[in-house]
């Protein structure tokens, strides 16, 4: 991300953007790219400066009505209101976080560079910060990259996702591909709970595409059912945990798999005998 910014020199390789080459610090005497803006994890803030300086800061060369309406603007929208008088080197990481980020979206970029950026926010706060980013970034016809090893975050708000291990690329793709068409299990895994079943795993495969490979399913694929003559596998329930919208229920197969499905509204128990049906996605 640094190096996209401008901020580090590539080894190797270069770096595009709007048809032009982008140069670090032995290029630039002033590193960072014009169009673009950064949050990272190094929280980029004037340490002795207000909440509110730090923002205004980044609206240089405004009118003072367009930077009041502006400011009032993001520090609704990063909650700092209660905070805007006070100096940011005093301010939790949470907090400097949130400066940071406002700081950022000031003078809205052509490109915006977030580095797991929202770690010290809640998740009524994050959802309500991106909600607005991505509508900024709609109306503003702005791009985003975003680095998370959140996969919810990746999920919900990406529209092409890359799954990096080691430095290397291992699947990329829409988010509805990489959660329901994954390649192997390991980006599978990565998306949340999933298990890799096998033709014998299967009372019966009627209606199922089971070639040669191996099926990769997800606890929601999975619906109980009251006839045996109806299902597709059956087991013992081992396990219910309650997760607030949901039951998640652990069944060892009769093949000795084990899996994970969904009960909403009726709690099962442990020791059940159950019958379930596998739909997969289209």
């Amino acid at each position: 991300m640094k190096c996209i910014f401008g901020l580090e020199d590539v080894s190797k390789g270069e770096i595009i953007f709007n048809n032009e080459k982008v140069y670090g610090p032995s290029r630039n005497l002033v590193p960072g790219n014009a169009a673009m803006k950064l949050v990272s994890q190094d929280f980029y803030v004037l340490d002795f400066h207000t909440v509110s300086e730090n923002i205004t800061d980044k609206l240089a060369g405004y009118e003072d009505t367009y930077k009041q309406k502006r400011l009032n603007q993001l520090l609704k929208i990063l909650d700092l209101k209660k905070i805007k008088d006070s100096k940011a080197s005093i301010l939790s990481a949470g907090q400097k976080q949130r400066v940071s980020i406002s700081r950022a979206l000031a003078e809205f970029p052509e490109m915006l560079l977030l580095d797991e950026p929202f770690s010290n926010l809640d998740f009524a706060l994050k959802d309500g910060v991106i909600s607005y980013i991505r509508s900024a970034l709609s109306k503003n016809k702005s791009s985003c990259i975003l680095v998370t090893h959140q996969p919810d975050e990746a999920l919900r708000y990406s529209d092409f996702i890359l799954v990096m291990e080691e430095g290397k690329i291992i699947g990329e793709g829409t988010p509805k591909s990489l959660y329901h068409y994954p390649e192997n299990m390991r980006i599978a895994s990565l998306f949340g709970k999933c298990v890799e079943l096998e033709k014998s795993d299967f009372k019966s495969t009627t209606a199922l595409k089971i070639g040669k490979n191996k099926i990769i399913a997800r606890p929601e694929y999975f619906s109980k059912v009251a006839k045996k003559d109806s299902a597709h596998m059956e087991g013992e329930i081992t396990g219910v945990f309650f997760c607030g919208d949901k039951w998640e229920v652990t069944v060892d197969l009769e093949s000795e798999t084990e899996i994970v499905f969904y009960s909403y509204f009726t709690k099962p128990e442990v020791g059940e005998k159950v019958f379930l049906k596998l739909k997969m996605p289209i």
